[in-house]
């Protein structure tokens, strides 16, 4: 079994994104993915306020440490992010730049919420996590009213949302086990 972090970026009052996070975990297949959520707003990082520069990987603080060892044990990582001001909200930029080494070569996939399905952030997260060497697997973005209710409740009547989630999933975790046959460097 591998294990599938699924991080909640929105720490707006009011927001939609856990519900948005409980479909995605709902669709993960119980017999390839132990999901774990990583909640922005309950994980409370400050903003970056390490000594050291993150690809050193010399995390003095508790916060960092723990931020660190969540991202590390994760094997697949999808993000779930509304739009704000055509762009991700900043306490995921915050959250990627507080690490270096553990994002190399993490398959990560994105699920956008909100107008045109979240297109500029979802393009936008995908060059940040692209810089850090994370494996930007691919994406998915979920339109109010077409597949999303304002309330947060994924609308999807035909399963196109759904289907096109699994496809995501399935490739995250042929990434993940990919990386389990690469032979260790000496």
């Amino acid at each position: 079994m591998n294990n599938l972090s699924i991080i909640v970026s929105s720490t707006r009052p009011g927001r939609i994104g856990h519900k948005v996070t409980e479909w995605v975990g709902q669709q993960a297949n119980p017999e390839q993915w132990q999901v774990t959520v990583l909640d922005l707003a309950a994980i409370d990082l400050p903003f970056l306020d390490e000594e050291d520069m993150p690809k050193n990987g010399n995390y003095a603080k508790p916060h960092t440490q723990a931020w660190a060892s969540a991202i590390f044990e994760s094997d697949a990582i999808v993000v779930v992010t509304p739009q704000y001001n055509r762009s991700f909200p900043a306490p995921i930029k915050n959250a990627v730049d507080y690490l270096f080494a553990e994002w190399d070569s993490k398959p990560i996939g994105i699920v956008g919420y909100g107008w045109s399905g979240a297109g500029d952030a979802r393009a936008d997260l995908a060059k940040v996590l692209t810089h850090v060497s994370a494996d930007v697997v691919g994406d998915l973005g979920l339109s109010f009213p077409e597949q999303l209710a304002v309330e947060g409740d994924v609308v999807d009547v035909e399963g196109v949302a759904a289907s096109e989630l699994a496809t995501l999933l399935d490739s995250l975790h042929s990434k993940v086990l990919d990386l389990a046959e690469v032979p260790a460097q000496s």
